[in-house]
């Protein structure tokens, strides 16, 4: 029996228009929070630097070389807008291979290996399997193209391999000054992935590209498992075998670059809102990139914030002069639009608006008469005519602020009238008074709560740019609590202490110590381990540190992935027994939902935006306002966000 046919859609009417105009505001997203799809993007603001990103990625990509740029200009000129179309730009026919980061929160020794985590989940897109047609995937096989010359390669594995082995081999011989940047134990265990992979997606799983996967990232591997991928043991029999060192790290990173050659891609990796990390942060990541580009033969690293907070750090050194030469090659500086281009940018956001309506009459005819329609023409004279020096986000404010008095008017007089008479007597702004202490506070407070519920909801979206990390959640973590601390030294906060790694490179015991004051005074110590692993050595070694640790604490937390099993084998369980039993204090286990990552993450990104001058409120007739870090922090403390977060309120004393 055929299926019957889809009822045709109902056409719009003027009714339509009128509910969706009262009850929506095109201007009220006046920033972009990451990559996302054209919202009315208008290519002729912003053209040249634009224009001279993409060049760059191209010329790293054809000179095989490594390229760094600093993108700056001032609070809300449109750093993270120029960042977006860049992102489309590369999505647009595989043009490149685009990694975007913001709100790192690992501290400075773990930066490098939190940075690689970041980018093989978003390039396996946070898969444990499944990884055929992941960007990851197809970087590899056009390397094993590129090693047949382009040419159609043959389909049995057996010829596959010597030739990508050849390649290799080549990748040193053609600069034997950089041989060992050619790292061949990456670059086999990327073939082993691929291999995997492959057969996986032709039913013939075996897991491998899983461990594969798991260790390109940094995380640590069960010997047999190792084993698996060809990879050596650790220097003892039973040790996790991870990534050694920031070398290591980069080396992987530097063979994806090249892979992304064999695309023929530039690999593009953008750190935005960078100004929101801490000194000791920004100091390690400026010299991990500038050795990342000093190795990479195909990589634009594109470093974006505020123009004065950057060049606070290159004057105060916090970037040494050799990392800041790599790092800001090019200087790509964004200034302030010009009423001209201020008005193409509100006629894009209606123009996406209007686009449903555009074949109802009325919605014609006062277009016909006035093409800002229904922002109007009065709108362009009062808030753009003779302004030569605009921010785009002040423009977007200002039209969210013009459209909220449309929907005034159309409330007040009904759709009808409101139509009827539009453009005879439009309301415009009138001096009011400024907004009192309390109003300034609920401004904040919303704000900082609409801000939260985005980045949360973006993270939501895309799982794979928030993998589970325990040096990105030791960081989020530790600062939140000192943000609460700082906040309302009542809260029970003394001191939080992120623990450092002993000689040999192991990890510590635990990775937070949080001193808190509990109502009656009495002091107590919780130590903090949050394990990343779900392998049952790696695990059992992290327990196993946490139960001979000379340092006691009275509670003990072990925080772990909701989503995935904690898989112990005898020691290990017998390591978590005695922890259970009070080996390291008493003991709390806490296994984080991927929603309360989010959540925890949230509330750290609303604070980061305050540091890197991206948080503003505003109020009718009155000049934006920044709202400041410690204003988040404070709005956070007044409004129980930290007692109510995932795992801060089992810390915080009660």
């Amino acid at each position: 029996m055929n299926a019957a046919p889809a009822p045709s859609p109902r056409p719009v009417t003027l009714d339509d228009f009128l509910l969706r105009l009262r009850s929506t505001n095109p201007f009220t997203d006046n920033r972009v929070n990451g990559p996302a799809p054209d919202d009315g993007d208008v290519p002729e603001v912003h053209a040249a630097a634009f224009g001279r990103l993409t060049s760059l990625a191209e010329e790293a990509c054809a000179e095989r070389r490594g390229l760094g740029a600093v993108l700056w200009g001032e609070a809300g000129v449109g750093k993270s807008h120029v960042l977006a179309r860049l992102a489309r730009w590369a999505d647009d026919g595989g043009r490149a291979c685009f990694v975007y980061l913001h709100n790192l929160q690992a501290g400075p020794e773990f930066l490098p290996r939190s940075l690689l985590r970041a980018v093989v989940s978003i390039l396996t897109l946070g898969r444990a399997r499944g990884f055929r047609g992941t960007p990851l995937f197809r970087l590899v096989a056009s390397f094993a193209h590129e090693a047949f010359d382009y040419s159609a390669h043959p389909s049995r594995w057996e010829e596959i391999r010597p030739a990508y082995e050849r390649l290799v081999d080549r990748l040193s011989a053609a600069d034997p000054s950089h041989a060992a940047l050619a790292d061949r134990t990456v670059y086999d265990v990327l073939f082993e992935f691929f291999h995997s992979a492959w057969r996986e997606a032709n039913g013939q799983a075996d897991g491998v590209a899983g461990l594969a996967a798991r260790w390109l990232a940094g995380d640590g591997l069960d010997p047999h498992q190792a084993r698996q991928l060809g990879l050596p043991g650790g220097p003892a029999r039973h040790d996790p075998v991870a990534l050694r060192d920031n070398q290591q790290v980069k080396q992987v990173l530097v063979a994806l670059t090249r892979l992304a050659l064999g695309r023929k891609q530039p690999f593009l990796l953008c750190f935005d809102q960078v100004d929101n990390l801490d000194e000791e942060q920004a100091a390690s990541l400026a010299r991990f990139l500038e050795a990342l580009l000093d190795s990479s033969p195909n990589l634009l690293a594109v470093t974006a914030g505020v123009q004065a907070t950057l060049l606070g750090w290159r004057e105060r050194k916090v970037i040494q002069d050799s990392a800041w030469d790599r790092l800001a090659q090019f200087e790509v500086s964004l200034q302030r639009v010009g009423a001209r281009e201020a008005e193409r940018i509100v006629a894009a956001r209606l123009g996406r608006f209007l686009e449903p309506f555009r074949g109802l009459a009325e919605v014609r005819e006062r277009l016909r008469e006035d093409a800002l329609f229904p922002l109007g023409s009065a709108w362009r004279a009062e808030n753009l005519d003779g302004k030569a020096d605009l921010r785009p986000r002040d423009v977007l404010s200002k039209a969210g602020e013009g459209w909220r008095r449309q929907q005034k008017t159309l409330r007040e007089r009904g759709g009808v009238a409101w139509l009827e008479r539009w453009g005879a007597a439009t309301e415009v702004a009138r001096p009011v008074a400024p907004p009192t202490d309390d109003e300034v506070r609920a401004a904040i407070d919303a704000q900082v709560s609409r801000k939260m519920a985005e980045q949360q909801a973006r993270r939501e979206a895309q799982p794979h740019t928030l993998p589970w990390d325990a040096d990105h959640l030791t960081g989020l973590t530790a600062a939140l609590l000192d943000g609460c601390r700082q906040a309302n030294p009542s809260c029970g906060v003394v001191k939080v202490e992120r623990m450092t790694s002993p000689k040999g490179g192991s990890r510590p015991s635990y990775d937070l110590a949080v001193r808190v004051r509990g109502a009656g005074g009495k002091e107590a110590t919780a130590g903090v381990l949050f394990l990343a692993t779900t392998h049952a050595t790696s695990a059992a070694a992290g327990l196993r540190r946490a139960v001979h640790e000379r340092r006691k604490c009275d509670r003990f937390f072990l925080v772990t992935d909701a989503r995935s099993k904690l898989t112990l084998g005898l020691k290990g369980q017998e390591h978590l027994e005695r922890l259970r039993q009070g080996a390291a204090g008493e003991f709390r286990h806490v296994e984080l939902t991927f929603a309360e990552y989010a959540a925890l993450d949230a509330l750290q990104a609303a604070v980061g935006l305050a540091r890197s001058g991206d948080l503003e409120i505003e109020f009718p007739g009155q000049e934006p306002r920044r709202v400041t870090e410690a204003e988040v922090i404070a709005s956070h403390d007044r409004r129980g966000r930290y007692r109510a977060a995932p795992l801060l309120r089992e810390l915080l004393p009660s």
